[in-house]
């Protein structure tokens, strides 16, 4: 398990979310809209992107594929905002 920082655009609050080095990026944005969905009204049908280090993930990369690292900070933001 990796423990990361997750930030849901609209939340105000991070949250820890522990990843699985396999999972895809998507399911890691996915896994966060759930986490923070008593504050932010989760819509899994809207298109995210995660941010990390400044750059939008592809969402088929796998976790370890994308060079993440425990207590990184990544954050899920709507598409177009």
């Amino acid at each position: 398990m990796i423990p990361l920082h997750g930030f849901l655009e609209g939340d105000t609050i991070g949250l820890l979310i522990l990843a699985e080095g396999e999972e895809t990026i998507q399911s890691l944005a996915r896994k966060l809209q759930r986490a923070a969905s008593v504050r932010v009204r989760p819509d899994l049908r809207a298109r995210v992107q995660l941010l990390w280090r400044g750059r939008a993930l592809d969402p088929a990369l796998t976790v370890a594929a994308a060079g993440l690292t425990p207590l990184d900070r990544f954050d899920v933001v709507f598409e177009g905002s």
